[in-house]
């Protein structure tokens, strides 16, 4: 390679690197606005693995279930601080895009695509990951989608709770 081939290729490279990096925090901003399809499609995706053994053995039955804590969930977002919110709405923007999905999973496949075992074996990577960035990703979508579940009374009876009685 000559020098000449050799600077402008050097231009280029930094050139694209430039774009390529304010393309990213672009995205990156606007990751943060709530898109409520991202969230259904990586609720669809993670809510089965989550509460894998929980749900009704009868198709129909768990995505009743299924259903009831994605409405569960869209409640009670509005409540978390704006903080939260705006995590979580990265999270799923974040998960729905496959370039970015690619880089927080590892699969080229949408989260849909792939099998319970992978899902699971996903959420527990992300559990064990040395990133504490994936780690409170795990966490925040755990405690939020287990909340959402197991907040509604009939599925008390399989903890064996009782809701205190106030006078």
């Amino acid at each position: 390679m000559d020098r000449r081939k050799f600077i402008l290729t050097g231009i280029s490279l930094g050139a694209a690197a430039s774009l390529g990096s304010g393309l990213a925090i672009w995205g990156w901003q606007h990751s943060l606005a709530p898109d409520s399809s991202n969230r259904d499609l990586v609720l669809s995706a993670l809510l089965p693995a989550l509460l894998y053994g929980a749900l009704p053995e009868e198709a129909t039955l768990a995505a009743a279930e299924l259903d009831r804590t994605k409405i569960a969930i869209s409640d009670f977002l509005p409540f978390l601080p704006l903080r939260q919110q705006q995590e979580l709405n990265q999270l799923f923007n974040l998960l729905a895009n496959r370039v970015t999905q690619l880089g927080l999973t590892g699969h080229v496949n949408t989260l849909a695509d792939l099998s319970i075992n992978q899902r699971l074996q996903l959420l527990n990577q992300w559990h064990d990951s040395y990133l504490a960035l994936l780690q409170q990703a795990y966490h925040g979508l755990r405690e939020l989608l287990y909340g959402a579940y197991y907040g509604q009374s009939e599925h008390w009876q399989a903890l064996a709770y009782s809701a205190p009685r106030f006078r």
